[in-house]
């Protein structure tokens, strides 16, 4: 069985569309209706969508995860996953189906930036460019859109992936797990339509929020770079700072306060970092498979 999940949040304006779309090329379109105060939820029901229902808005990681554990209830053989806001084409789902049936891939991406077909602001290409080096870095992936929703994912894959992070970062979440469970990946391009899109305003904001997001889960794969080279670092430099401030006082009978204290806050905070980088490696290898 395939099917077609949508996380939706107020799209009563764009998801009959979408659903009707979306069921000319799967069996059934599932819809997670995140606590929406429209009339999405009725809408889609009407369209022919299996709706869930969140009595409140929790985020779009956490109706990506509740469409993740139904997939999974259903023993769906692939389940992609598509925005309802009406900027992903539903008619380009047979190009990620073929891509999982064909090739026998466990996780396909839908890329905006495989080819120079999309259309976007320079400052929204460059923050997706950013946030998917992050990405790259800490899942040690090579995609070229890490926070595209239009996804598609095989049985293997359904049944591996357990996203909990509730915002926006799940797509790197996700990634994350791909990589720690070794299932294989790949893209296909896409177009997308930013007609009527308001977000402007509130991109420099988001785009933030999942960067910090990303960075954490790069902290997490990657602990003795992230913290330990740092760590090591302010180590040296308190260790430097503490040797001039013993050969001028020594020597000079001159004490530099401004010395020793750089010398000392620059030493324990890279012991903290060095510390934190040990635990964490240690932690990321004990529960490696839970990622």
């Amino acid at each position: 069985m395939k099917i077609v999940c949508i996380p939706a949040y107020n799209e009563e304006l764009s998801i009959q569309d979408m659903i009707k779309k979306s069921l000319q090329h799967v069996d059934n379109v599932v819809v997670c209706d995140d606590g929406s105060t429209d009339n999405t939820a009725k809408l889609a029901k009407e369209s022919g969508a299996i709706v869930l229902s969140h009595n409140k808005n929790q985020g779009y990681g956490a109706a990506i995860a509740t469409l993740f554990d139904y997939a999974r209830k259903q023993n769906a053989q692939i389940m992609i996953t598509i925005d309802g806001d009406g900027q992903h084409d539903p008619n380009q789902i047979p190009l990620l189906i073929d891509a999982i049936t064909a090739h026998n891939v466990d996780v396909v991406i839908g890329s905006r930036f495989l080819d120079d077909s999309t259309k976007a602001s320079s400052y929204r290409k460059t923050g997706i460019k950013i946030i998917t080096s992050a990405a790259n870095y800490g899942t040690n992936l090579k995609v070229t859109d890490s926070q595209s929703g239009f996804r598609a994912y095989s049985k293997d894959a359904i049944n591996a992936i357990h996203p909990t992070e509730q915002g926006m970062a799940v797509s790197t979440e996700i990634l994350l797990k791909i990589s720690n469970k070794g299932l294989s990946i790949a893209e296909v391009p896409i177009t997308i339509s930013y007609e009527g899109d308001t977000s402007e305003q509130n991109s420099v904001s988001h785009g933030v929020s999942v960067l910090v997001n990303t960075l954490k889960y790069v902290s997490i794969k990657h602990p003795l770079q992230f913290y330990g080279i740092p760590g090591l670092g302010l180590v040296i430099a308190g260790i430097v700072l503490g040797g001039l401030f013993l050969d001028a006082y020594l020597n000079q009978q001159t004490v530099f306060y401004g010395s020793l204290l750089g010398s000392v806050v620059m030493f324990l905070l890279g012991a903290i970092l060095s510390v934190t980088a040990i635990i964490l490696f240690t932690m990321a290898n004990l529960f490696r498979d839970r990622y």
